[in-house]
C-alpha cells in the first residue's frame, strides 16, 4: 500500500516509517512532518489511514470512491485536494487520466494515488530537491504535488500539440479524409482541458491565503505554479479551437475533392454521350437516314464523332474541369 514514507524535519528526511501506524507515530512524536504516499488503496487501508491520522470522513469516501472533480476542500484542520494527473501514450494515442488524493494537516501530507503512471518520483525529487521550502512543512508537500501535476500535463500538450501540427500538414498536402483522426485527437484535447481548467480555483484558493495562509516561500512557489497551470489552460482552448478549425478545413477540402470528382464525372459522361448518341441515330437502320448509301457516310460519321469529342474536351479543360 505505502510507496513511500517519512519524517522531514528542518528540509531534510530523518526517519523512515515501514506503517501507517509507524508514520502516524512520527507525526505525534517529533518536529517536523511526514510525508505519506499511497498507491491503489482499498477501503480497509484507507480506513487504517484515517483512523490512525484521524483523516474526514467525507474526504476518505471521496478517495475511495475516485472519479471526483479537481477541487479543495477544508475540513478542520485537514485541507483535501484532488488534482488530476495525464500520460499520452503516443504509440496507441491513448491519454491515461488518473487522479491524485491529497491530505494535509499540521503534522503530515498524505497522498493517495488513483494513476496508471508513476507520480511519486517526481513528487519526491521536488520534496527533496527544496530543503528550504521543505522546512516550510506540508504545504511544501502540497506544492509539489500540484507542480508535478502542471508539469506533466504541460509536457502532455506539448505531445497534443506536435500530433495537430501532422494532422494539419495531412489535411492540406494529403488527400485522405482526416475527419476521425481529428475528432479523435480533439476527444484528447478535451480530456486534458477537463483536467486541467478546474485546477486553476485550486491555484485562486490558495493564493488567496484560503482556508489555510501558506508560508511565504510556498506560497511565491504555488503562485508560479499556478501562472504555469493558467499558461496550459489557455493554450489547451487554443488547441481545442484549432482543431475545430482545422476539422471544418478538411471537411471543406474533402468536399472541394468530391466535386471536383464529379466534374471530372460529368465531363467524362458528356464527351462520351456525344458519339454515343451519334451512333445510336446510325445505328437504328431505317432505310431514309441521310448518307445511309453514301460511300464516304462512315468516316463523315466517325470525323463527326471526333470532332464533337475533341470540342467537348476542349471546352472542358478550359473551364477547369478536366
Amino acid at each position: 500500500m505505502i510507496v513511500d514514507s517519512a519524517r522531514y524535519h528542518a528540509g531534510v528526511r530523518d526517519a523512515e516509517a515501514t506503517s501507517v501506524a509507524d508514520a502516524a507515530r512520527l507525526s505525534r512524536e517529533g518536529p517536523g512532518f511526514v510525508w505519506v504516499a499511497v498507491s491503489q488503496p482499498a477501503r480497509e487501508e484507507l480506513d487504517e489511514l484515517s483512523g490512525c491520522f484521524d483523516l474526514p470522513a467525507l474526504a476518505v469516501e471521496d478517495a475511495l470512491e475516485g472519479h471526483q472533480r479537481p477541487k479543495l476542500e477544508a475540513y478542520g484542520g485537514c485541507v483535501f485536494v484532488v488534482v488530476k494527473t495525464v500520460r499520452y501514450d503516443e504509440a496507441v494515442g491513448q491519454l491515461d487520466v488518473g487522479e491524485l488524493d491529497v491530505f494535509v494537516g499540521a503534522r503530515y501530507a498524505i497522498v493517495v494515488s488513483r494513476s496508471a503512471g508513476d507520480v511519486f518520483g517526481s513528487i519526491r525529487r521536488r520534496i527533496d530537491g527544496h530543503p528550504v521550502v521543505t522546512a516550510l512543512g506540508p504545504m511544501a508537500a502540497l506544492w509539489a504535488v500540484l507542480d508535478t501535476v502542471v508539469d506533466d500535463a504541460e509536457r502532455v500538450a506539448d505531445l497534443l500539440v506536435d500530433e495537430a501540427q501532422r494532422m494539419e500538414q495531412a489535411v492540406f498536402q494529403g488527400d485522405r479524409d482526416q475527419s476521425e483522426a481529428i475528432y479523435l485527437h480533439h476527444r484528447r484535447v478535451d480530456q486534458l482541458g477537463r483536467a486541467v481548467h478546474p485546477v486553476l480555483a485550486v491555484f485562486d484558493t490558495l493564493q488567496r491565503g484560503e482556508p489555510v495562509m501558506s508560508p511565504d516561500g510556498v506560497r511565491a512557489l504555488l503562485r508560479d505554479a499556478g501562472d504555469h497551470a493558467r499558461r496550459l489552460s489557455e493554450e489547451v482552448e487554443l488547441l481545442s479551437g484549432r482543431l475545430d478549425g482545422l476539422l471544418s478545413a478538411n471537411l471543406s477540402r474533402v468536399t472541394v475533392r468530391q466535386n471536383v470528382i464529379m466534374q471530372k464525372v460529368s465531363a467524362w459522361a458528356a464527351i462520351a454521350a456525344a458519339p454515343t448518341i451519334i451512333a445510336g441515330i446510325y445505328g437504328m437502320n431505317f432505310s431514309h437516314i441521310p448518307e445511309l448509301t453514301w460511300p464516304f457516310g462512315y468516316a463523315y460519321a466517325l470525323a463527326v464523332m471526333v470532332a464533337a469529342v475533341w470540342a467537348l474536351h476542349w471546352n472542358f479543360r478550359r473551364a477547369g474541369w478536366l
